[in-house]
């Protein structure tokens, strides 16, 4: 998709990936002109050794991950939670804070 994309787009300047499929991307942007490929901006969710390797070679932009201790720990400490309440008579709502991670922060 982002490979028709590109070829029919002039003006794309941004791509947000919230799902799998980060290496077709990044594998799109290496098979345009280099000049092209730095005016757009890729941001994913992704934190495998091949994205940092992106983010170190600048094709990925920044990278969103929700650190998964913090995160495990937040989802039993929320199932204790509810466990000791009665889940009835509230809603639990909680934030789990991520990281950014960019090319300068490598």
């Amino acid at each position: 998709m982002v490979k028709q994309l590109l070829a029919t787009t002039d003006d794309l300047v941004g791509i947000l990936i919230f799902g799998g499929g980060i290496s077709g991307v990044v594998r799109a942007l290496r098979e345009i002109p280099e000049k092209r490929r730095k005016k757009i901006v890729l941001i994913c969710r992704d934190s495998g050794p091949e994205t940092l390797q992106d983010l170190s070679a600048g094709i990925v932009t920044a990278t969103l991950i929700h650190p998964l201790a913090p995160m495990s720990d937040l989802l039993v400490e929320t199932m204790i939670d509810v466990i000791k309440q009665d889940a009835n008579e509230f809603t639990i709502q909680r934030t789990i804070p991520f990281e950014i991670i960019t090319p300068e922060s490598l």
